[in-house]
């Protein structure tokens, strides 16, 4: 709000006083004029003449004009200068006019170092409202987006310096009644919005600090338990039985996916470090002992190749290898090329199992509120024989890995079992072979 307005006292309306042939006071007159000075007393002592002045208030100027004008015209009505009553009225009077001087000038000055108090305030505002404090980043996180991080934070951290140390240079000198709006709704800013804006401002820098922190501690503890879980991880005999781990498709994406993973949290540590010119060798460290583990593992990844081996087989059963050719080369199963078949089981094994189906009719609710179902229930009674075998199979990538296979021929079954022929039953992925280990 800015006050633009002519603070007038009433020197000039200060009345000639004379005793002349003025007749004596009497006593209510005297009473008046005790009171008067006891009024103007009163105004003068209510005059706060430290921190911002109510002065700067063109409403307050306007009440104290009033008033000081009310006091002028009731002392012209009394010319006996020569009267204790009426001296002490005027003392009273020209110390008001004093104070009322040095309190009006007292707030012009103040008005002159401040401006547009309400014009600075809104600016401040639209500082907060335009550069927010960014919220801390959720690791992984590429280079420009740290850089992007870090520009939003300084000049968040700008505009909390920069707000503060322009509030407190208003807050002594603004006078800023408190008032039930919100500048929002468009009322005007007041002391309580000063002391916020001021929490606020520190807030913005503190924020910032605490967002970089946490950003940094995130990325560094997921990394510090990425690392620690690929120093547990892969310490088996690539050469053993567990070969697997290093071997089956499962196995090698997990192990991709937490390479990749750890680079990234690695590398997202050295760009925030490196944008904030902080201490880089946490994250460099960690890259390089990632490197190292994924040469490691790639190394026992290529023994464990080197080592896979099919079964050593549990019977040469010429009529169970030819029972399982035929299935492998069935065009529905679509197993493509195969290499030399091993078998598995020594002998074909008769199985059986049931399964049941019901299928609700109706439903009866008793008064009780027990339920009763009524329906049919069909059940199925499988019987079959079974042989189990293993052999390479190429995959469309020209790899070859060890397939195991449980071939099933059923004699009873469902509607939907293949009765009569030999069929493949489970059949499971297994490691990688090369062609020369077949």
């Amino acid at each position: 709000m800015k006050y633009c307005y002519i603070i007038v006292l009433m020197v000039c309306s200060t009345p000639l006083w004379s005793q002349g042939n003025s007749p004596a006071l009497v006593s209510g007159q005297k009473v008046q004029l005790k009171k008067m000075a006891r009024d103007m007393e009163q105004i003068r002592k209510s005059i706060v003449a430290t921190g911002p002045s109510e002065f700067q208030n063109p409403d307050i100027v306007q009440a104290r004009q009033k008033r000081f004008k009310q006091f002028t015209e009731a002392l012209n009505r009394y010319p006996q200068v020569n009267e204790p009553e009426v001296q002490a009225a005027r003392n009273a009077y020209f110390a008001l006019q004093k104070a009322l001087k040095a309190e009006f000038k007292r707030a012009s000055d103040q008005r002159q170092q401040l401006g547009d108090v309400q014009a600075r305030m809104r600016k401040l505002q639209q500082n907060f409202d335009q550069y927010p404090v960014p919220e801390p980043m959720t690791p992984p996180f590429s280079a420009q987006e740290v850089k992007d991080w870090v520009k939003q934070a300084s000049e968040a951290r700008t505009v909390g310096e920069h707000n503060l140390k322009e509030l407190n240079a208003i807050a002594p000198l603004a006078y800023l009644p408190n008032n039930p709006g919100v500048p929002q709704s468009g009322a005007p800013f007041d002391a309580d919005d000063l002391k916020r804006m001021q929490r606020n401002a520190v807030h913005w820098q503190e924020s910032v600090q605490k967002n970089y922190h946490s950003t940094a501690d995130t990325t560094n503890n997921l990394l510090q338990q990425k690392l620690n879980e690929i120093k547990g991880r892969w310490q088996e005999d690539p050469t053993g039985d567990k070969k697997w781990v290093f071997l089956k498709e499962d196995q090698v994406e997990q192990a991709a996916a937490l390479f990749a993973e750890t680079k990234a949290l690695a590398q997202s540590s050295l760009y925030l470090a490196q944008a904030l010119q902080q201490d880089q060798s946490l994250a460099t460290q960690a890259l390089a002992a990632i490197n190292q583990a994924e040469k490691t593992y790639q190394s026992k990844a290529e023994m464990a190749l080197n080592a896979s081996r099919l079964p050593e087989p549990a019977t040469e059963d010429d009529d169970l290898t030819e029972l399982a050719e035929e299935i492998l080369e069935k065009p529905r199963y679509q197993f493509g090329s195969y290499g030399p078949i091993v078998l598995t089981t020594d002998k074909i094994i008769e199985r059986e199992s049931k399964s049941s189906e019901i299928d609700i009719d109706d439903v009866d609710i008793a008064s009780n509120g027990d339920v009763k179902l009524s329906g049919t229930e069909t059940t199925w009674t499988y019987r079959w024989q079974e042989f189990k075998f293993a052999t390479p199979l190429k995959d469309p990538d020209g790899r070859w890995y060890i397939w195991w296979i449980t071939a099933k021929k059923y004699s009873s079954g469902s509607s939907i079992t293949p009765i009569g022929e030999w069929v493949a039953g489970t059949s499971t992925k297994g490691n990688p072979i090369l062609p020369d280990n077949f």
